[in-house]
């Protein structure tokens, strides 16, 4: 069972949402930081080395049993940016309520941020922290070429093989976020990425908009 949950919750039409958010992406566009695949490639490590590995932290700490409200405080204080908390907490609703289908004591759940909520559905699954992990950052890197191909010309083999490239980056992030989730929470990881914060503020302002963030 532990696979096929692992399997379940990777795949792109588990209904948690994700597709309605860039991460970042469609604000660095903008800018003119993203126009093709290197741009993927760079925006996508820096999230990687980044927020990436905090999220990751985040979400194997819940699925290694910490209390989840403490785990919810810690990931907002690492996020000192108001539009990014929310989108958090949107994507961490829209997750909890696909789960609680598959997975009814998720009812009870309360927390929102979404890598707290990731870490408990993949405990609630059966997985290990280094699965909830894996998983924060496949949600990561795939919905970052999801979203590229929707916004630049861009062939969608091309940016999955970007993916694929940083395959053995996701893999140590995966294993140094996983050794962290056994520490004391208020000694996690706390990277910023200051230029997604900023361009977050502003992608929340825009009247047009294709993804959510």
């Amino acid at each position: 069972m532990s696979l096929a949950a692992l399997l379940l919750l990777a795949d792109g039409r588990f209904p948690g949402g994700g597709h309605a958010h860039s991460g970042g992406l469609e604000a660095a566009v903008a800018a003119g930081r993203v126009t093709g695949l290197e741009g993927l490639a760079s925006f996508l490590t820096g999230r990687l080395a980044t927020t990436g590995l905090t999220d990751a932290w985040l979400a194997a700490a819940a699925c290694a049993g910490a209390d989840p409200a403490r785990v919810e405080v810690e990931c907002e204080a690492r996020c000192p940016s108001p539009a990014l908390r929310h989108a958090g907490r949107v994507l961490g609703r829209g997750l909890r309520r696909a789960a609680t289908a598959s997975w009814p004591e998720l009812a009870a759940v309360t927390v929102e941020q979404h890598a707290v909520v990731l870490g408990l559905v993949a405990r609630a699954a059966g997985l290990a922290p280094p699965d909830a992990a894996a998983l924060a950052l496949h949600g990561l890197l795939a919905g970052g070429a999801s979203a590229c191909v929707r916004l630049l010309p861009v062939d969608m083999a091309d940016a999955m093989a970007v993916v694929v490239g940083l395959g053995p980056l996701a893999a140590d992030v995966t294993a140094r976020a996983a050794a962290l989730a056994d520490g004391p929470l208020e000694d996690g990881p706390a990277w910023s990425a200051p230029a997604l914060e900023r361009r977050a503020e502003e992608h929340a302002g825009w009247e047009v908009r294709l993804f959510a963030s």
